[in-house]
């Protein structure tokens, strides 16, 4: 069983496609959701081009703030982040989805459409470099316990797999339709 580690914003860093997105108060045309490039850095307007490589999120956001200021010293803003996190298996529409760095697992799922019939919420994977670890997503939600568990990092990849039960009732269907099928061939050929 792997143990996950509860990241701080000190230890969390933005990666390629992950987002920030800032509101500023009656700035509609500086305001909005900028993607962080591939060479890790931003492009926002007025600030320019930034890099964030090695920023963790408490310190970019300190940052960001500080360079607002001295461009308007009374600004009233909102910085969000946005982690990029993919999503497979059996949920009902798979891809990638951008999730703020408050929110969770189960904002993922919701936003994915929740799981399939066919989907297990018990052995939820997620994956990221060099790690993985499985969710008991029904079981975190029956006893509110492990809460943090629920927690996305950015680059997680996240997999629900099928149910064993459903699957295993498909080839039932398959083998009794074959069962039938020979039990008819038998009957016909005596």
């Amino acid at each position: 069983m792997f143990l996950f580690l509860l990241f701080t914003k000190s230890e969390i860093f933005l990666i390629p496609n992950d987002a920030v997105e800032i509101d500023i108060w009656r700035q509609e045309d500086l305001s909005g959701r900028y993607y962080v490039d591939a060479d890790t850095s931003l492009n926002i307007p007025l600030l320019g081009k930034i890099s964030i490589k090695d920023i963790p999120l408490d310190s970019l956001h300190t940052m960001l703030m500080e360079q607002f200021h001295n461009y308007y010293s009374d600004v009233f803003l909102n910085i969000y982040f946005y982690y990029r996190i993919n999503i497979f298996g059996e949920v009902k529409a798979p891809g990638y989805y951008y999730i703020k760095s408050e929110d969770n697992l189960a904002n993922l799922l919701a936003q994915a459409g929740g799981p399939t019939e066919r989907g297990s919420l018990g052995s939820i994977r997620v994956l990221n470099v060099g790690m993985e670890r499985t969710v008991n997503f029904e079981e975190i939600l029956k006893s509110s316990s492990d809460i943090n568990d629920l927690n996305l990092i950015p680059g997680d990849v996240v997999i629900v797999p099928r149910r064993f039960m459903p699957a295993f009732q498909e080839w039932s269907v398959f083998f009794s339709l074959g069962t039938l099928l020979l039990q008819m061939y038998i009957a016909v050929a005596k």
